[in-house]
């Protein structure tokens, strides 16, 4: 005896066609699909641009909260600093001499000299009194 198989399904590729569908309406259903992504690549930006402003707002409403802040530092303050301002022919020793005229003015030298970094005085630049 001989067995034959006879397939009752149509010819796929004629099934794959019928199911297919018109250009026109493919490439609608591509636009679509393509304006869905930018759409929510678009929402996307926008929250993460929200919540970047939320944390900066965040982390800048406190003063001295600041990151970088110190632990546990309470809000700052201006403090009054006395400056003096270089003028020609000045020197650190002459400085010194004329903020304490009595006493030792090694410990003063020491302190000007160290906002310098070692450079020269320049006229018009400005030193931080202790």
């Amino acid at each position: 005896m001989v067995a034959v198989a006879v397939d009752h399904r149509p010819d796929l590729q004629r099934e794959r066609r019928a199911r297919a569908l018109p250009p026109q309406a493919a490439r609608s259903r591509h636009r679509a699909t393509v304006a869905r992504r930018y759409r929510a690549a678009g929402v996307c930006a926008v929250a993460l641009a929200a919540c970047a402003v939320w944390v900066q707002a965040g982390a800048t409403d406190r003063p001295g909260s600041g990151p970088l802040a110190a632990p546990g530092a309470g809000p700052t303050r201006a403090v009054a600093a006395r400056m003096w301002v270089v003028q020609p022919g000045e020197t650190v020793w002459g400085i010194a001499h004329a903020l304490q005229p009595t006493g030792d003015v090694r410990p003063l030298v020491d302190t000007l000299a160290s906002q310098l970094h070692g450079r020269p005085l320049q006229i018009g630049q400005r030193l931080l009194l202790p």
